[in-house]
């Protein structure tokens, strides 16, 4: 839990977390970025923090990377808050 909280500490990656939780389906990085306003490699750092902490899953398609909520990951965020 200690690895989640930490993750979750910085807003930007709770917000982050959020659009792809309500997305649904995996988004391209190039999707996520103008959404923020970051540069890439700050936007790959905060979401290599997500996908350590277990929340967001990682798929290679060619040269772009689509992320996801892992879908186990929700679960037991929402039974530690309960």
């Amino acid at each position: 839990m200690a690895a989640l909280a930490k993750a979750l500490s910085e807003p930007l990656r709770v917000n982050i977390l959020d659009v792809l939780r309500r997305h649904g389906e995996p988004l391209c990085q190039c999707e996520l970025r103008p959404l923020f306003g970051i540069a890439q490699p700050l936007l790959s750092h905060h979401i290599n923090k997500l996908v350590d902490a277990g929340l967001v899953e990682v798929e290679r398609r060619h040269r772009w990377a689509y992320y996801s909520v892992r879908p186990d990951a929700l679960k037991e965020l929402t039974t530690w808050l309960s």
